[in-house]
């Protein structure tokens, strides 16, 4: 019984991951002012678990919820995820909980230029 319930939880898994529609993977974008560039800085974060475009969507909307982000590009393929930020209003340990908490494993995360 028990291996039945795992065969279909994971057939659920499977199809939920290939039926995801592929247009809402495009970058997620919030315009940026002249004030803000000064703070503005690009860092890629290193995410393991994700599997599909699905995985995607759910990680650049997470990350998209935290003020001072004005983009975030996932890539499952890749292992990461790249944003842009407001360095005074981000919190980038936050955002790495966050990911955490729905289900992926933030590993690390480096600037890319400040």
């Amino acid at each position: 019984m028990k291996i039945k319930i795992l065969i279909i939880l994971a057939t659920v898994f499977v199809l939920s991951c290939q039926n995801t529609p592929k247009e809402n993977t495009e970058q997620t974008e919030t315009p940026i002012n002249q004030e803000v560039l000064a703070n503005a800085q690009k860092v890629e974060i290193n995410i393991e678990g994700m599997t599909c475009t699905g995985c995607e969507n759910t990680i650049q909307n997470k990350i998209s919820e935290f003020e001072g982000v004005y983009s975030v590009k996932a890539s499952y393929e890749q292992g990461i995820a790249i944003l842009e930020i407001d360095s005074i209003k981000v919190d980038i340990q936050k955002i790495e909980e966050a990911i955490n908490e729905v289900g992926y494993k933030a590993t690390g995360h480096k600037k890319i230029y400040e």
